[in-house]
């Protein structure tokens, strides 16, 4: 059994072990020929990974439509940002956005709506973005872009405003990358991450807060965020800033959000960062590559980095460092992640002592 323990007195601890059937070190297989993980729950209980389906908690999976998730599929310009609403609806929002024909501060992102559990979907329709003094610039592979992403998560709040993270560049945002390479190549420039907040299901977005912005505090600026929300509504941010052996950072906010604390840095290394709230309020962060699970008892305050528990992976240095996580029931939690071309699963029990 591999465990996580959180090392805080004060705070429960939590164990972590994982479920399923691997062979030759390989989680559950999920869908050949895919890099970045999209993985939901529908309201009546079924995942969905791209055009596959599990029925039975992330255990097996299998064909589920003749067509898979619009802007989910394997290639890298197609990705967006999945949820299920508390009515069951569910929201993707495309990743990438585009200027608006005529306002210079709105941006334009596709949107697709399912209310029938997926057996069908509408869209693509706009989504309108409005992001004063935000400026084109380049996305991590180097490629050129219009405008701020739209990045992993969105968390619905109890009323049913919807908010989301999004990483980009302002006017003011001039610092180069602290990789030469990037520079030089590219014209990379260090970004920062910000808030965006929806009153009509995710319409329409409107800039709430700068999360992180400092330039000086590693060599990317801060991006790739990942949202969760604490049962006492405090707000957390997971955002990377660097390669490699740098950390993670977690930025914290309450109230109306549109004050965040400094971000701070985790014992985690970066690559890529999922943040997920169990309905019991634990914190589960996936990180690093090879890629690792551990949790929070005490909200992201303090964590279990010296229990970790590593995934096993078919070449146990693997291709990974993308990967996602939903709760299926109270305490068993699935995660999807890339293994060399492929995607895998593991099933996780989370228990709190």
């Amino acid at each position: 059994m591999v465990w996580c323990a959180v090392a805080d007195v004060g705070a429960a601890e939590v164990k972590i072990t994982g479920g399923g059937e691997y062979k030759d070190r390989k989680g559950i297989h999920v869908r050949a020929y895919s890099t970045f993980p999209s993985l939901v729950r529908l309201a009546e209980g079924r995942l969905l990974c791209y055009d596959m389906a599990s029925q039975d908690g992330g255990r097996t999976w299998s064909r589920y439509q003749e067509f898979g998730f619009p802007l989910s599929d394997a290639t890298r310009p197609h990705r967006g940002s999945i949820t299920t609403l508390q009515d069951g609806e569910v929201l993707l929002v495309g990743r990438y956005t585009r200027k608006h024909e005529r306002d210079a501060d709105i941006y334009v992102a596709e949107i697709y709506r399912s209310r029938n559990h997926f057996a069908g979907y509408t869209g693509p329709t706009r989504a309108l973005i409005h992001v004063p003094s935000a400026v084109a610039g380049t996305d991590e592979y180097g490629m050129p872009v219009s405008g701020p992403f739209f990045e992993q998560s969105i968390v619905e709040l109890p009323g049913g405003d919807l908010l989301a993270c999004m990483w980009g560049w302002c006017e003011s945002d001039q610092t180069p990358s602290g990789y030469p390479d990037r520079w030089e190549k590219w014209r990379l420039k260090k970004s920062r991450t910000l808030l965006v907040r929806s009153k009509d299901r995710g319409d329409t977005w409107h800039y709430l807060a700068t999360i992180a912005a400092d330039p000086d505090a590693g060599p990317e600026g801060f991006r790739l965020p990942s949202l969760g929300l604490l049962p006492d509504g405090e707000l957390l941010c997971l955002m990377r800033n660097g390669d490699g052996a740098m950390p993670l950072w977690l930025g914290r906010s309450r109230g109306d959000y549109t004050q965040w604390e400094k971000p701070e840095k985790i014992n985690a290394p970066a690559v890529f960062g999922e943040l997920l709230v169990l309905s019991d309020g634990t914190v589960l962060l996936a990180f690093g590559k090879p890629l690792y699970v551990m949790a929070s008892g005490d909200g992201g305050r303090t964590w279990g980095s010296e229990h970790k528990m590593g995934i096993g992976t078919r070449t146990g240095q693997a291709f990974t460092g993308r990967v996602t996580l939903v709760e299926v029931s109270p305490g068993q939690v699935v995660c999807v992640y890339n293994d060399v071309l492929d995607l895998h699963a593991r099933v996780l029990t989370v228990t709190s002592e």
